[in-house]
């Protein structure tokens, strides 16, 4: 089985990248938006895009953009339940 992952999964320690940019790159994938689109509107390049999602979804354990949507969903749902 394996563990759930949550929000501060995302974060690392400082030599590692970062982890901010890993969800708002995480979270515009979840909304159907190519890679080349999430480069263009963060103004990063297209390979930097493929790290962070391979990071992403390496750390929540998903293989394909729905699943990432509905994975991302949950934990964000349960990290507010838990700071209520």
């Amino acid at each position: 089985m394996r563990r759930r992952a949550s929000l501060a999964d995302f974060a690392e320690p400082p030599s590692t990248p970062r982890p901010d940019a890993e969800l708002r790159v995480a979270s515009l994938a979840a909304r159907s938006q190519s890679n080349r689109e999430i480069a263009e509107e963060l103004f990063i390049t297209l390979s930097t895009v493929e790290q962070h999602m391979t990071r992403v979804s390496r750390k929540i354990g998903v293989r394909s953009r729905g699943d990432l949507s509905a994975e991302l969903l949950e934990i964000q749902a349960e990290e507010e339940a838990l700071t209520r």
